[in-house]
């Protein structure tokens, strides 16, 4: 019991995250929305008043930090399938699975998962591969050479959202989510495997569900980190200068100074 608590715990911990992370992506993209609109329009008029010279500076070191984080995001970019978690009561209607296959790559937690359905109840899953830099460095990280779509296990079996029900959809369930956990144990069968134990259960009774964290995203989360703790390393290292002292320029002396330790204040 204590096991399953402190993986339901982990997966928690791992959603709440990634939302924030989301969350923080959101404002900074409306923020520079609304600053960029700001910029624009009033970049080229005349302030007359400090209040408002002080303004339009503080507007653009905003623009400037958002351009900055966008950046960031750029090349750091999160998994297209970001984990989340969902208690719900028994409902089945409208809720139904289907199987899938995993390759094996971290390049899948990049990639969107559609999900259709015909008229005659066919269900086709189609898989559209997202494919930037920063993808490539979040595959690539910790590996001493690229390491194509990331290949860190052979090809396995899943169970994806075929379609939601209302409860689910108000978690920000949608269809294509791959179901990793159930009652927060890790899911391994099949989805018919997984509809029958749905169908176990009594109406109105509480089913726990945890999405996209699997194997793929979880590797992608923890390969982007790798990347970002790297990136804060180096920008508070500072290389020291390969000359001695002595042997740099002094052109830039005060030639008070210059006269205390007896030289001159022209360009050596």
């Amino acid at each position: 019991k204590r096991r399953k608590r402190s993986m339901l715990e982990s997966i928690k911990e791992i959603i709440r995250e990634g939302n924030e992370a989301r969350r923080l992506e959101a404002e900074r993209e409306a923020r520079n929305a609304k600053t960029s609109k700001y910029v624009g329009v009033h970049g080229t008029s005349r302030k007359n008043k400090k209040g408002q010279v002080d303004m339009e500076r503080k507007k653009q070191i905003e623009y400037m930090e958002v351009k900055t984080q966008m950046e960031y995001m750029k090349l750091h970019p999160l998994p297209l399938r970001m984990p989340k978690y969902a208690e719900v009561t028994t409902n089945k209607a409208g809720l139904t699975f289907c199987d899938d296959t995993w390759d094996g790559t971290i390049l899948d937690a990049f990639s969107k998962i559609t999900v259709n359905k015909s008229l005659l109840g066919h269900v086709t899953v189609t898989k559209q591969h997202a494919e930037s830099s920063g993808i490539r460095r979040v595959i690539d990280a910790g590996s001493p050479k690229s390491n194509g779509k990331g290949y860190i296990d052979t090809e396995k079996p899943r169970v994806i959202i075929a379609s939601i029900n209302r409860d689910l959809g108000q978690h920000g369930v949608v269809k294509g989510d791959v179901v990793s956990h159930f009652n927060g144990e890790p899911f391994m069968g099949t989805a018919s495997e997984l509809t029958e134990l749905i169908d176990k259960r009594y109406e109105g009774e509480v089913l726990i569900f945890a999405f996209n964290a699997d194997g793929a995203v979880a590797e992608a989360l923890k390969r982007r980190s790798t990347l970002t703790r790297t990136r804060r390393e180096n920008s508070s290292y500072r290389r020291p200068s390969r000359r001695p002292i002595w042997a740099r320029k002094i052109h830039n002396l005060r030639p008070d100074i210059s006269r205390r330790i007896k030289l001159s204040s022209h360009r050596m």
